[in-house]
C-alpha cells in the first residue's frame, strides 16, 4: 500500500512538471497591434499600385490611341479653321469745354443699335464681300470698343478693335467702325460748336454796345460840364444884383447848376459801371477763347491701324497640347473601366 501511494504522488509530480515544462512552441506575437496593421497596409498599397501600373501597362496602345486620336482631331480642327487677324485704332475722345463728348459706355451703347450696325454693315458689304445673309449680330461680334491705356494723360483714349479672316480685311473693319464714331462726334462737335460761336457772338455784341453807352455817356459828361462851367459864369456875372429881378436869376441858374451837377455825378456813376462791364467781358471773351483753344476739341484717331503680321486664333499649338492632356486623361479612365468591366464578366 505505502509504495502504490509513493507512485501515485510520484505521478502527480511529474504530470505537474510536464504541464509547467512542456516543449511545445507557444506562438510569438508581436509587442505592437499597430506595427502589424501598418505592414498590412503597406502590402495591400504596394500590392494596389502594381495592380495599377500593370494595367496601365496592359492597356497602354489602347490608351495610345486614343491619346493618338485626340491629338489627330484638335489638329485637323485647328488647320481647318479659318485663321482670325486683329486690327486697332487708337481713338482720343473730343471735349466741349472740357467735359467728354462721350463716355465709354455711351459709345458701346450707340453701337450696339440695330441703325448703327446696319451703317458698318454697309460700309463692309464691299471691302468684305459680305451677303445678304450677314446679320447684324455677326457684324457686331467683328468688331469691339474698349478703354485705351491713359496712362494718367487728362485726354481720354479708347481702343476701336476689329476682327477679320485677312491683315487687311481687319484693318477694314477697323477703320469703318471708327469713321461711324468720328461722323457720329462730329455732328456733335458741330452743334455744340454753333451754341459756341451764338454765345461768343452775344458777348461780342455786348461789348460793342457798352463801348457805344461809355462814348455816349462821356459826351453826356463832356457837355454837363461845359453847361456847369456855363451856369457859374452867369452866377458869377449876378454876384452883385441889386435888383429882384437879378436875384431871381441868379437864384434859377444855382439850381440849374445843382441839378447839372447832381447829373454828372449820376452820369459819372454810370461810366463807372460801364467800364467793369467791358472789363467783364473781356474776361469772358478770354475764357471763351481759352475754352476754344484749349477745352474744345473734336474726336480724332490717334494711332492708325496697321495691318497685323500674325493671327489670334486659332491657337494650334495650344489647342494639340491641351488635345493631348485631355487624350491622356481620358485613356487612363478608358483603360481603367474597361479593366474593371472585363473583371466583371470573368
Amino acid at each position: 500500500m505505502g509504495k502504490n501511494k509513493n507512485k501515485k504522488y510520484d505521478n502527480i509530480h511529474l504530470n505537474q512538471n510536464r504541464y509547467q515544462h512542456s516543449d511545445i512552441p507557444k506562438e510569438e506575437k508581436p509587442e505592437n497591434k499597430n506595427e502589424e496593421y501598418h505592414e498590412h497596409y503597406i502590402d495591400e498599397d504596394e500590392i494596389d499600385l502594381k495592380d495599377y501600373i500593370n494595367v496601365l501597362v496592359k492597356r497602354k496602345w489602347q490608351i495610345a490611341i486614343i491619346f493618338g486620336v485626340a491629338v489627330v482631331l484638335a489638329g485637323i480642327i485647328s488647320f481647318t479653321t479659318p485663321l482670325t487677324f486683329q486690327a486697332s485704332n487708337l481713338v482720343e475722345i473730343g471735349s466741349i469745354k472740357g467735359e467728354q463728348l462721350q463716355n465709354l459706355n455711351d459709345i458701346k451703347s450707340v453701337f450696339s443699335r440695330e441703325t448703327v450696325l446696319r451703317q458698318v454693315r454697309a460700309k463692309l458689304e464691299e471691302p468684305l464681300e459680305l451677303n445678304e445673309t450677314t446679320t447684324t449680330g455677326a457684324i457686331n461680334e467683328m468688331f469691339d470698343i474698349k478703354e485705351g491705356e491713359n496712362n494718367g494723360d487728362p485726354s481720354v483714349f479708347i481702343e476701336v478693335i476689329g476682327r477679320a479672316q485677312t491683315p487687311e480685311k481687319s484693318v477694314e473693319v477697323v477703320n469703318a467702325v471708327t469713321d461711324i464714331l468720328l461722323t457720329y462726334h462730329k455732328n456733335i462737335f458741330v452743334e455744340a460748336e454753333k451754341t459756341f460761336n451764338a454765345e461768343m457772338e452775344t458777348i461780342v455784341k455786348s461789348k460793342e454796345k457798352t463801348k457805344k453807352d461809355i462814348e455816349k455817356t462821356t459826351n453826356d459828361i463832356a457837355r454837363l460840364n461845359a453847361d456847369i462851367l456855363k451856369y457859374e459864369e452867369e452866377i458869377k456875372k449876378r454876384a452883385n444884383a441889386y435888383t429882384e429881378g437879378q436875384g431871381r436869376i441868379a437864384e434859377s441858374y444855382i439850381n440849374l447848376l445843382a441839378e447839372t451837377k447832381n447829373q454828372k455825378e449820376s452820369k459819372e456813376t454810370q461810366l463807372l459801371d460801364l467800364e467793369q462791364k467791358i472789363i467783364t467781358l473781356d474776361q469772358s471773351i478770354q475764357a471763351k477763347e481759352y475754352e476754344r483753344v484749349y477745352e474744345t476739341k473734336p474726336t480724332e484717331v490717334e494711332v492708325f491701324a496697321i495691318p497685323p503680321e500674325t493671327s489670334i486664333a486659332p491657337k494650334r499649338k495650344q489647342n494639340v497640347l491641351i488635345a493631348g492632356i485631355l487624350g491622356i486623361f481620358i485613356g487612363i479612365l478608358y483603360a481603367f473601366g474597361a479593366e474593371y468591366f472585363s473583371k466583371e464578366k470573368a
